[in-house]
């Protein structure tokens, strides 16, 4: 995003930054970035829901039209009494996440890697994408040959475990990824893409149970391959 920004600038252009999924993860500064608006989301941080930010590089930067009209709160962009408690709850998240972030990212680093050991363990064929690039600590994506998506995330959430496919602002989605196709990614394997993304809740256990579910949805698989044959 820093190579990109001077490119934009240089068009009279702004940079939007989603840092939602980063914020907490990693380090994220508006100046490095280059960007000149990021935003933000209280419940990646383990905060409470329906609380976000928006945060602006210099004062020339104005959205262009106000979101809710009426007072003059939040710089007159959304009128309307502030949610003082979900706010206040969001700044105490954050602060949390800003001092934990490297010992918290440590922590889902080896949940996630349990998970990957896992799929790696009951499907050799896996294919684990972004494997070996510098990732997300909370996040695994994968896909196993044959298994589509929907059916994974049925059964599983069945199971007990809930698992997403496509991003992660799109709960319950099950077509293909636009990110994987972009990646070259063959459009049977986007349309198997499986992704698990972990939190400050998550623990050991979910991973075991997560180990469980698995086993027991390839079991069906390889069984229905079995009876093909």
């Amino acid at each position: 995003m820093a190579e990109a920004a001077p490119l934009i600038h240089a068009r009279s252009g702004l940079l939007h930054c989603d840092a939602v999924q980063a914020a907490g993860k990693v380090e994220v500064d508006l100046a490095s970035l280059g960007c000149d608006v990021l935003t933000l989301s209280a419940h990646k941080l383990g905060g409470p829901k329906g609380v976000g930010a928006i945060a602006f590089a210099s004062d020339r930067v104005e959205i262009g039209d106000r979101l809710v009209r009426g007072g003059g709160q939040e710089r007159g962009w959304r009128a309307g009494t502030e949610n003082v408690a979900t706010i206040a709850g969001f700044g105490a998240a954050a602060a949390m996440a800003g001092q934990d972030r490297d010992r918290e990212a440590a922590r889902l680093r080896g949940l996630r890697d349990g998970c990957e050991a896992a799929v790696r363990r009951l499907a050799p064929e896996a294919l684990i994408f972004g494997e070996g690039a510098d990732r997300l600590a909370n996040t695994l994506a994968f896909a196993v040959p044959g298994l589509k998506a929907e059916t994974a995330l049925i059964a599983l959430d069945l199971d007990g475990v809930a698992v997403s496919s496509g991003s992660a602002c799109s709960s319950g989605k099950v077509s293909r990824s636009h990110v994987l196709e972009a990646m070259g990614v063959a459009p049977a394997l986007a349309s198997a893409a499986i992704r698990i993304s972990l939190g400050w809740a998550s623990t050991e256990g979910d991973v075991n149970r997560f180990a469980s579910a698995f086993e027991k949805l390839l079991a069906t698989l390889y069984r229905g391959r079995a009876r093909a044959a």
